[in-house]
């Protein structure tokens, strides 16, 4: 059967040619010119042979060769597997190993993955044969069928190195089918807000072309600044977006202190951790009354598995909302444990499994009974309990795996990073969230090798270049030595919180001076006492979505507007300071 997918974004190319289909930080494409050039590189690409079930490695920028990349895989019968250029290039030869392809389409200036038995790489560029006479008739393409793998994501993996997931065309058939029914089939504005090659990329990308619409991507650069995404939320008159639940909350909080808002917002959906509905969440939708929240849930494993709309007034709304019910196609059978129990989803959102990793598919991906019926379902590790109403709640982990900011993280994926570096003889990563702030943390707590000395920003720095940046650990904490349980695994929960972290929650002492107060707001952010006034803000564990917060108290403490671009371009307790004072006296 051919892709879904593929046969709507055809439709609309054949129905509204004219209409803008992408605007890039490179420019602008209507659906002529989408498919025009997503064909001629699925020419290629057949051309060089690829078939259904080959995998075909993207490694491009935000911008229009990315867009017309992932399109032209699917055309050609591949499945497209999305890496990000800012990655590490050693994470990057690890995923191109990992996923198993044989093909890569890589953008002019990048480096393409190497080695003896590396894929075919081909430029991703403009084909100056496109639309003229070949030598040949390019061969005709096998259409995939439902089971063919359609796109393949990564996730952290528990074993020291991401797992590649392999999702086929039911998958993402089922998706964008049940993405348009539940939120709007209208042609909308959307925001391509997700990190490159994660699961919500997929659904932001096809969910806009396959309804008609218009998607939109800031820069690399725009995207870290959550200010200036909303301002282009509200220039770009975004319909609908796809947020992490605590860039939802940072940016209800720069609506509720600086007044941006992006009226014509009309469906958000968040998902990758568990949804808290705080006093600028609810200011924020009552004043976009047209507007609706869904909260998403599902791992890698099954992308969407179950949803919930919150309806009602948003001053209605629990705090802590359900995670829902099953999509169509879905179902959920809840184990029980100690607390509540764990979750196992199957149907038509299930994974082939892992890539080339056998044992670990075997491990998480199981033959149960449910509703009286054998099938194959995926073990979670989610803890729900069951609603009155048949929703679920979730409750949280039964096993160690962390998520940060949306995204998912395995510690062994990150200690097995830090133990390559050869003054680190034990470590264990947990989260740690500071007392005055919503964000979690990665804290990395280490025994060095005896007589090495070992600075935090020197293993920082070790970290980044293996690893992407929402992996690297905000803080490092020595050890003699880490706390057993009795059966001689670390006791994760024994493990302290970072030293210099502040004792206390509540409102700041009145300070002597500006500066002491600008570092006090660092301070309750960050968790880090005694900040001194040229340390750099990231060497503190400071992100885009702490600076976010942080300009926000800034104008509530002393009501001067910094932005977060101007914040993060000289991110120091003095800087800022002189900032603030120079705003003040003019």
């Amino acid at each position: 059967m051919p892709s879904r997918v593929v046969d709507l974004i055809a439709d609309q190319a054949q129905r509204r040619p004219l209409a803008t289909a992408l605007v890039a930080p490179d420019g602008r494409l209507d659906y002529a010119e989408l498919d025009r050039r997503s064909a001629d590189v699925a020419d290629r690409l057949t051309r060089h042979g690829v078939r259904p079930g080959d995998i075909v490695l993207v490694q491009a920028s935000r911008g229009i060769a990315l867009g017309v990349a992932v399109l032209a895989v699917l055309r050609s019968g591949g499945a497209f597997c999305v890496v990000d250029p800012l990655y590490p290039a050693d994470r990057i030869q690890h995923m191109w190993r990992r996923c198993g392809a044989r093909f890569a389409l890589v953008e002019p200036g990048l480096r393409p993955p190497d080695g003896p038995d590396g894929p075919v790489v081909l430029p991703l560029r403009e084909d100056p044969a496109a639309g003229t006479a070949h030598d040949a008739p390019a061969p005709r393409r096998t259409q995939p069928d439902g089971e063919d793998p359609a796109y393949v994501v990564f996730t952290s993996g528990s074993t020291g190195g991401p797992k590649a997931v392999s999702m086929p065309h039911r998958c993402l058939d089922n998706l964008i089918e049940w993405t348009l029914a539940s939120t709007s089939p209208e042609p909308l504005r959307t925001l391509m807000f997700a990190p490159l090659g994660f699961d919500i990329f997929v659904q932001e990308v096809f969910t806009a072309w396959c309804s008609g619409g218009c998607l939109y991507t800031p820069s690399d650069a725009e995207r870290v600044d959550l200010q200036r995404v909303w301002e282009l939320c509200r220039a770009w008159e975004i319909q609908r977006i796809f947020l992490p639940p605590v860039a939802l909350r940072r940016l209800a909080e720069l609506t509720v202190e600086f007044d941006i808002m992006p009226g014509a917002l009309r469906e958000v959906a968040v998902a990758g951790e568990a949804l808290q509905i705080t006093p600028a969440v609810r200011e924020l939708f009552r004043r976009l009354p047209a507007a609706r929240l869904h909260n998403h849930y599902g791992p890698v494993e099954t992308h969407v598995a179950l949803a919930h709309t919150l309806t009602g007034p948003s001053h209605s709304w629990p705090d802590f909302p359900p995670v829902g019910r099953p999509l169509p196609g879905m179902t959920a059978h809840v184990v029980p444990q100690e607390e509540g129990g764990e979750l196992w989803v199957a149907g038509v959102g299930l994974a082939h499994g892992y890539v080339g990793d056998p044992q670990q598919t075997e491990a998480r991906f199981r033959s149960v009974r449910i509703e009286g019926r054998t099938v194959r379902a995926y073990r979670t590790g989610d803890l729900v309990r069951e609603r009155p109403d048949g929703a679920l709640d979730y409750l949280g982990r039964a096993d160690d795996q962390l998520k940060i900011r949306g995204y998912r993280v395995e510690p062994g994926d990150i200690e097995a990073a830090l133990l390559r570096h050869p003054a680190v003889r034990e470590c264990a990563v947990v989260a740690w969230t500071p007392p005055d702030s919503e964000e979690r943390r990665l804290v990395a707590h280490v025994v060095p090798e005896p007589g090495c000395p070992l600075e935090t920003g020197e293993l920082r720095a070790h970290a980044a270049q293996l690893l992407p940046n929402y992996m690297v650990p905000h803080h490092v904490v020595h050890a003699s030595e880490l706390p057993l349980s009795p059966n001689g695994k670390i006791d994760r929960r024994r493990l302290p919180a970072p030293g210099d972290a502040r004792d206390c929650v509540g409102p700041l002492p009145e300070p002597t001076d500006m500066q002491s107060a600008v570092a006090g707001i660092w301070s309750t952010v960050l968790g880090v006492a005694d900040i001194p006034p040229d340390r750099h803000f990231m060497d503190l564990g400071g992100t885009s979505l702490s600076a976010a917060l942080i300009v926000t108290r800034i104008h509530q403490r002393f009501q001067v507007q910094v932005s977060v671009q101007e914040f993060l371009s000289e991110p120091t307790v003095e800087s800022v300071t002189a900032l603030i004072r120079g705003r003040a006296a003019a």
